[in-house]
Formats: structure tokens, sequence, C-alpha cells
């Protein structure tokens, strides 16, 4: 045994002694290396420790800061906390871009909106000046009904007034000549064929205007000229081929009377209508000066009489 040991202490193949001072559970060094070899997991997958300075005697100042392991576990995306690699800023850029595209879409948004507010403005203006415009064309017409209500109820109270007509006779030494005129008229007689002159009486509504005036109107003209036929109807026919006036034959009182209906300029101020008829060796006018109340003079022709 001694010279085992021996043997083992002075050749190069022995084993070696043993030491007996070790912990039995102590593992030689080589073969805690190969379990640490075995049970280590690859360095690639480990998170990489950041380089030992060299500098061995400074290793009290020296703090270790491990690197923050990357949790994307994915693996599409890149490495961005490894130590040497620099990461580009993708997600900045995309905000920047994301922050453009909402600051247009907000810009958009605010011209349609003011847009949309300054047509809506525009059509309420429209609408109110339509229904203004509306509202005048019916107030207008609103009034211009009360207006024609108002005169045919005027004209109608006046109708009535008129009646019964009151019956006017000329002088019996002139025919007796008579008709029926409305009771709200009054009559002016001028001349009343004395010694054989002429007879002029003048009609109007209210009140008869004075008879010398150039430019008074009269609703209806008598007259019974002291001269014949053919020389008072002379200027009327004159007036009638120059275009000046419209003639038309004339018969009243079933055949009674008979004569010529003028129509036109009776004079340079006065355009109206008048009818010409003999009465024995005279000549009488019935005359109204404006067509306003050629109706009442219608209805006057109508009750034209002659008494002998």
């Amino acid at each position: 045994m001694d010279q085992n040991w021996n043997n083992g202490v002075n050749g190069s193949s022995s084993m070696p002694a043993p030491n007996m001072g070790m912990d039995p559970n102590t593992m030689p060094n080589n073969v805690a290396d190969q379990q640490q070899s075995v049970y280590n997991p690859p360095m690639q997958q480990m998170p990489q420790m950041q380089q030992m300075p060299q500098n061995q005697g400074n290793m009290q100042n020296v703090s270790v800061v491990p690197p923050v392991p990357n949790m994307n576990m994915s693996g599409s995306a890149p490495v961005i906390n490894q130590p040497g690699v620099v990461a580009a800023p993708v997600a900045v850029q995309k905000d920047a871009k994301g922050t453009l595209v909402e600051t247009i879409i907000l810009v958009v948004v605010c011209i349609i909106a003011a847009g949309a507010i300054i047509v809506a403005v525009i059509f309420f203006m429209k609408y109110n000046e339509a229904n203004a415009d509306q509202q005048s064309k019916i107030d207008a017409m609103v009034a211009a009904a009360r207006a024609e209500e108002q005169e045919i109820a005027t004209r109608n109270l006046d109708e009535k007034l008129k009646e019964p007509n009151l019956e006017f006779r000329g002088p019996d030494d002139y025919g007796s000549i008579s008709f029926q005129y409305p009771k709200t008229w009054s009559v002016y007689v001028e001349k009343d064929a004395s010694n054989n002159s002429d007879y002029m009486a003048y009609f109007q509504p209210k009140k008869v205007p004075p008879v010398n005036g150039q430019n008074s109107r009269y609703a209806l003209r008598f007259a019974i000229y002291n001269r014949q036929y053919d020389e008072v109807v002379k200027p009327y026919t004159a007036k009638v081929k120059n275009g000046k006036m419209q003639s038309q034959n004339f018969t009243a009182d079933s055949g009674n009377i008979t004569g010529m209906r003028y129509e036109g300029e009776i004079s340079s101020k006065i355009n109206g209508t008048f009818v010409i008829f003999k009465v024995n060796d005279k000549t009488a006018i019935l005359q109204t000066d404006s067509d306003v109340l050629l109706d009442d003079y219608e209805k006057i022709l109508q009750t034209l009489r002659r008494g002998n």
C-alpha cells in the first residue's frame, strides 16, 4: 500500500494523493465545469452582461448595470435596447404623421362647417326676404280687394241714391223734350228760351260748376238751338271726315226722335259723346263731356221723349 501511494507521487500516471482535508461533497473543478456547461443555457438566449473593465484594481468603484431585456417575444420587432444598436424613431414618425392628418381633417371639417353656416345664414336671409316680399304682395292684394269692395259698395250706394230718377222737361214751345236723370244730380238752366232765344241746361252730380269756365266738364248738357239742323251739324260732319269724330244714326222714343250720334273730339279741350236731332224748326243736342258717367248717359237716352 505504501508503495502504491509512493508510486503515485513519483509517477506521472499514478493517481494523485487524496486531500484528506477536502469536503467529501466538493466536486473537482473539472466536474463542476462540465455540469455548468450542461445546465447553463446558450449565451444568445441570455441577456448580455455589460463588459467588465480591464482594470481589476478599480472593481470596487464600478457598478454593473444589467441591460433591459427585450420583452418582445414575437421576434418581429427589432431589438432596440441592445448595446451598440441604434433604433429608428418609427413611433415618433407615425405620431407626427397622425397628428398632421388629424389637423388637416379638423381644418377641412371646420371649413365645411363654416360654409354650411354661411349657406344657412344666406338661406335664412333669402327666406325672410321672400316671406317679406310675399307678405307685402298679400297685403297689397288685400288692400286692393278692400278698395275694390269699397268702390263697389259706394257705387251701389250711389246707384240706390239715384233712384227714383227725376224727370226733366224742356219748354213746350221747343217740343217739350223730356228725359229721366238721377235725383242726386243738380241742374242749372242758363238760358230759358225767352224771346225766342236758345235754351241751355247743365247737369252735374251734387253741384254744377260755373258754366262760364272753359275747363268745366259736365255730366250732361241739354241745348235747343233756334237754328236749322244742317247748320248745327255741319262742323261735326267735317270732324268726322278728318277722323277726329265718329258718327252713327240715332233713334229714340219709338222713332219719334231721329238724328245722329257723335263720339270723339267735341272741341280742343273736350272729348265726349252727344246726340243731335230735329225739333220742328230747331235743333236739340244732349251731350256728356266725359266717359266716366257714360253708363248714366246711356240710361238717360233710353228715357228720351218728345211731347209734341
